[in-house]
């Protein structure tokens, strides 16, 4: 299940950012709400021009600094309704955190040169 998750995210070709699944935990049932399942789910994001890279971009929903690359990371938050439909929720969240990295993500600029500082 997660090669395939991960080769449809590549399959996307959004951009030089790519999420990549490293873990899925075992679905935890909600003792308030019997259709609703909690699941670990870890991803990586990679740069795919420069793979030892240590940070990426700045983005929305990863705080004010650049993405650390090549890090483990919980997909927040961790309920999904129907098992059945779980792949194609996991895939259509994964793939909108990818396209918002891609499209929405920026370089931090000096503030007095204005020219883009990447390390």
């Amino acid at each position: 299940m997660i090669n395939n998750l991960n080769q449809k995210l590549s399959d996307m070709r959004s951009g030089n950012y790519l999420v990549k699944v490293t873990s899925i935990g075992n679905r935890r049932p909600n003792q308030w709400y019997d259709r609703e399942y909690f699941v670990t789910v870890k991803f990586q994001v990679t740069d795919l021009n420069n793979p030892k890279r240590k940070y990426g971009v700045i983005c929305n929903g990863f705080g004010s600094k650049p993405i650390e690359l090549n890090v483990d990371r919980e997909l927040l938050p961790r309920n999904f309704f129907v098992w059945e439909d779980f792949d194609e929720k996991l895939f259509e969240r994964l793939s909108r955190t990818q396209k918002s990295i891609n499209e929405e993500g920026y370089y931090k600029k000096d503030r007095d040169t204005g020219r883009l500082i990447v390390k």
